[in-house]
């Protein structure tokens, strides 16, 4: 077992541009430390002492290469989180796009929460549309939660959440959706909303992959392009514009400017809230 690793110049050159080109994330000079210090851990866990090997071993072995990404990138997060956007999307957005499509006889809605972590912002999107939606059975509604994380995926399959992911969970929401066990004290998802979402593992630096997403009315990636540089954040954003319909909206974490980013989308005005929409033509 290593005691530390001291990168040299060269060493946290090449591990930082590896990381930067697989998946777009960017750890800036000062984010050394703490990357070396997860190396060390990842190293130890396949027993390998030099760097060069274990550089090797991640340029060849996905599996390895996404041991390190777990422990380098932080999965904190939450039912509701940042409830003024959520009623924002539930008290506006979803009307306005719901009246639309029905308008057109289309009853077809498609969410993508993308870097969806433990599961909690793709099942929260899924209790307000039960919740919302008067005549419920006639949407074909598919939610689709992806990440670059396999760990954090299996947990967002489970559905077993300790209190403090569901913090900001109205009571009564608590009862009609979740189980609760006293003896490990932590609380199960019910199925009619788990059944509701789907999870997939998704690089939004796979180019190939990003391609293959279209069609969806609503994405949100929230705290997400916080870890990535301006080109590579571009790059995501593109392939968004590109996965949305016309008339789809986007949301992004309450600290990402998507105007900071790109001037495709245009802004909708719900009184004093603001949301980006893809143009309708």
């Amino acid at each position: 077992m290593l005691t530390e690793i001291i990168l040299n110049n060269q060493e946290w050159s090449l591990i930082r541009d590896f990381i930067y080109k697989t998946t777009g994330l960017y750890f800036s000079d000062d984010k050394k430390s703490y990357i070396q210090k997860r190396l060390k851990i990842a190293m130890d866990n396949l027993g390998i002492a030099d760097f060069w090997e274990y550089l090797k071993k991640i340029e060849i072995d996905k599996s390895a290469f996404n041991k390190l990404l777990e422990l380098i990138t932080t999965n904190e997060t939450y039912f509701f989180r940042d409830i003024p956007q959520l009623d924002m999307f539930s008290k506006y957005v979803l009307p306005e796009l719901l009246n639309r499509k029905a308008n057109k006889g289309n009853f077809r809605l498609k969410i993508w929460s993308a870097g969806c972590s433990t599961g909690e912002e793709p099942y929260t999107i899924a209790i307000i549309l039960k919740e919302r939606l008067e005549y419920f059975d006639d949407w074909d509604i598919e939610i689709l939660g992806t990440d670059i994380s396999e760990r954090v995926l299996k947990l967002a399959q489970d559905a077993v959440y300790m209190p403090r992911s569901l913090k900001d969970v109205p009571e009564y929401i608590k009862l009609r959706y979740f189980e609760y066990n006293a003896s490990d004290k932590m609380y199960k998802l019910k199925e009619e909303i788990k059944r509701m979402v789907t999870f997939r593992y998704l690089n939004l630096y796979d180019d190939s992959k990003m391609k293959l997403m279209r069609n969806f009315d609503i994405i949100f990636c929230r705290n997400v392009l916080i870890y990535f540089d301006e080109e590579s954040r571009k790059r995501v954003v593109e392939y968004f514009y590109d996965a949305l319909n016309p008339g789809g909206y986007i949301f992004l974490g309450h600290s990402e400017s998507i105007l900071r980013i790109t001037k495709a989308f245009e802004i909708v005005y719900f009184d004093s809230n603001i949301a980006f929409r893809k143009p309708m033509n």
